[in-house]
């Protein structure tokens, strides 16, 4: 029963748990969210495989779970086990956090599959990403206070009616997952250099979490093309991302 996108799903869930695991057992809080954001680059692309190959029986479920487990539980988990021994209410943000995610994801699930030109509140996975690129600025950026600013925002935006922009210029996807790529990459090489980085893919979630507040060029761009002559395609059994 199990395809190919399922297997990038299950590389997703494999990569969220084992960043719960790390950040439970180490002091390796930059591995724990480096592994958050390959989760990432696997969510992008099952739904891009999905779209090229025929998706499996249980491929939209899987997805949801893998995502729920990723991108809801495993962010506020780390948010908490590295903020929380000192701030106690940091845990109630980070669990109004998760709980959000969750509702988004049953949300999308319960939802009618009709094609939509964007999508119904913070997609979940932005969400996590928009946390994971705060928090690789490091601790002369990260101030708790923001920290939990942020994090009650984007719960907030997740369960909210709010329409996000769909990205489907593959040629834009290509270059925020090859910034991400960088990202990782530097994070084996050097640290200091990998804080620097990290305003770049912070600026383009930041400009994302904005962007249907504000008129922004490139993602209108971002949006205007689809996936090739697969434009509209959907994978069998599988909704468009969250």
């Amino acid at each position: 029963m199990l395809r190919l996108p399922d297997l990038v799903s299950l590389l997703n869930l494999i990569c969220g748990i084992g960043s719960i695991a790390v950040a439970a057992q180490s002091d390796s809080f930059g591995f724990a969210l480096i592994l958050l954001l390959l989760a990432a680059v696997a969510d992008g692309a099952d739904g891009y495989i999905a779209r090229r190959f025929k998706g499996g029986e249980l491929g939209e479920q899987l997805d949801s779970l893998a995502d729920a487990v990723s991108f809801g539980v495993a962010p506020a988990l780390l948010i908490f086990l590295e903020f929380g021994v000192e701030e106690p209410i940091v845990g109630i943000f980070a669990g109004l956090y998760a709980v959000c995610g969750v509702l988004r994801l049953a949300r999308f699930n319960s939802s009618i599959s009709v094609p939509k030109a964007g999508f119904e509140g913070l997609p979940i996975t932005a969400g996590c990403i928009m946390l994971v690129t705060y928090l690789l600025l490091g601790e002369s950026f990260v101030i708790v206070d923001v920290l939990l600013a942020l994090t009650l925002a984007l719960s907030i935006l997740m369960v909210s009616t709010v329409n996000y922009p769909k990205i489907r210029n593959i040629k834009i996807l290509a270059f925020v997952a090859a910034v991400f790529g960088i990202t990782m990459l530097l994070y084996f090489i050097d640290v200091q250099y990998m804080r620097v980085f990290s305003f770049l893919p912070f600026i383009l979630m930041l400009s994302y979490l904005f962007s249907p507040f504000l008129k922004i060029p490139v993602i209108s761009i971002a949006t205007s093309k689809d996936y090739g002559n697969r434009k509209g395609a959907k994978a069998e059994g599988r909704k468009e991302k969250q």
